[in-house]
């Protein structure tokens, strides 16, 4: 059977040890997410492009159906006699318009909302990546502090261990019990 002193020190190691081994996986797990969180930052950046595009797509057909709305109604005068650049129908060209170009408006806001939703979206992503790399290094040096504060402790269990086992002299030359 092991002596109490050889126990002490197996257990201080083995907490030692274990604390620098729960440290290295915290900063493994962060880093981990760290680049989760880059990864996500690239995609809602994908996004945001991929939106942009769709919003331009989207007016270019809003335009397309306004131009082929426009021919049909100067069609539909021109057949009924009235001239299209005078009056009426004047007026009924230049109303077409300007509703097609409130429509335009409203495709491209809410593109720019939607593109202005994945930055906002990307820009968290690349700080929960910052935060989650700081996590990590912070998760390192957290560690090295326990290990030391495990290690100082189980030196200092041993240090009174053997004192009262031993009935030896503290570091200073002290016979333990007795008074200088």
């Amino acid at each position: 059977m092991c002596e109490p002193t050889t126990l002490l020190i197996a257990a201080t190691a083995i907490s030692t040890l274990g604390a620098g081994y729960g440290a290295l996986q915290a900063n493994s797990q962060a880093k981990y997410q760290a680049r989760v969180a880059d990864q996500n930052a690239k995609l809602s950046a994908e996004s945001a492009r991929q939106e942009t595009d769709n919003t331009r797509d989207a007016a270019l057909q809003h335009y397309r159906k306004v131009a082929q709305l426009q021919g049909q109604q100067r069609v539909a005068m021109a057949a009924g006699g009235l001239d299209v650049d005078f009056g009426n129908a004047a007026d009924l060209a230049a109303d077409t318009d300007m509703l097609a170009r409130e429509d335009a408006r409203r495709i491209y806001d809410q593109g720019a909302e939607n593109v202005r939703g994945f930055n906002i979206e990307g820009s968290n992503y690349r700080a929960q990546a910052a935060a989650s790399r700081q996590a990590a290094s912070g998760a390192l040096i957290g560690g090295a502090f326990d290990m030391a504060g495990t290690a100082l402790g189980g030196a200092s269990q041993y240090s009174q261990l053997k004192m009262q086992m031993g009935g030896g002299r503290n570091s200073y030359g002290i016979k333990a019990g007795s008074i200088y």
